[in-house]
């Protein structure tokens, strides 16, 4: 005996693939990294992202060789964790409501046009839960926050005040609570902290959460800042006119408190997307006479060097 699936409308190679890549790069911070160049693919588990850093000593130039600094090559690890999402739906239960004319003719054993709905509509969610868990992440936690470390928690852990460990954005802290009032001030020290070798890069940003950028931007109308474009604000983020920073409002960071400051080519992504683990479809499972969806890929973040990252925190 075989499968008859002949009536299965089957999700292509190329579908599949387009909503894969959709949930989990096409949150706002997923799509800024993979745009900056920061998505390492091809971990299976762990890998360690090599460090090189150098000294340079100018010397009178003379006769004879004098040998002066250190090359340094350290490492810090990126762990993915493995995510599956699953998912039962009988096409059957379709057919006593509206959603019938959606249904094939004959005996319903696939969703019909529903199946390219319910993929867009779970690609969506997914990418929702991943840009939260990009920053938020942490294997201590619960629900989709718990699958793998996020930025915040990599900070966190580090702490303040050793070596390699984030700088202190909350100079002193001097702040409790992040308001319209107070918002400028909080960037204007934010800024003041940041490493000078920083200043002038170009993918040098400011990133909060959308709810903080909402404070931001009612701060930059009641100081009568103007001289930006509307759309900016829409898509939540602008250039400040102060530090000349662009800022970022992020839905991973929501709710946090919490605002970094640092380069976008010291974070980092890492997934797999080179094996058949890593996958997006719906499929006929005849033995329970219903359709059935699963995606399933790996995903985790790292910071090459927490020491050019200022992070507040109340």
């Amino acid at each position: 005996m075989a499968f008859v699936v002949s009536g299965l409308t089957n999700y292509t190679k190329e579908t599949q693939l387009e909503l894969l890549v959709k949930a989990m790069f096409s949150s706002k911070t997923a799509s800024l990294l993979q745009g900056a160049g920061q998505v390492i693919p091809g971990i299976k588990s762990a890998e360690a992202l090599p460090l090189l850093s150098s000294d340079v000593f100018f010397q009178a130039d003379g006769c004879g060789y004098s040998a002066s600094g250190n090359t340094t090559i350290s490492q810090r690890v990126l762990t993915v964790g493995k995510v599956k999402v699953e998912e039962t739906l009988c096409p059957k239960t379709l057919e006593t409501k509206f959603t019938q004319q959606g249904l094939a003719a004959g005996s319903p054993v696939d969703l019909g046009v529903f199946q390219d709905q319910i993929g867009a509509e779970k690609a969506g969610k997914i990418a929702e839960a991943i840009e939260t868990a990009i920053w938020q992440g942490s294997l201590s936690g619960s629900g989709n926050n718990a699958r793998w470390d996020g930025f915040l928690t990599i900070l966190t852990a580090l702490g303040f005040g050793g070596a390699g460990d984030p700088i202190k954005g909350n100079v002193a802290d001097a702040y409790t609570s992040i308001t319209s009032s107070n918002i400028d001030d909080i960037i204007a020290t934010i800024y003041s902290v940041i490493p000078a070798a920083l200043l002038g890069k170009p993918d040098l940003m400011i990133a909060m959460g959308t709810d903080t950028f909402r404070l931001y931007r009612t701060w930059l109308v009641g100081a009568n800042l103007f001289h930006y474009a509307a759309t900016e604000t829409a898509e939540m983020e602008i250039v400040d006119p102060i530090t000349g920073i662009k800022i970022y409002g992020l839905n991973g960071l929501n709710g946090t408190n919490k605002i970094v400051a640092g380069l976008w080519s010291n974070f980092f992504i890492g997934t797999d997307m080179m094996n058949e683990e890593e996958e997006y479809k719906f499929w006929y499972s005849q033995d329970n006479d219903e359709v059935r969806y699963r995606a399933t890929f790996k995903y985790g973040t790292q910071i090459a060097f927490p020491e050019q990252v200022v992070y507040f925190t109340l």
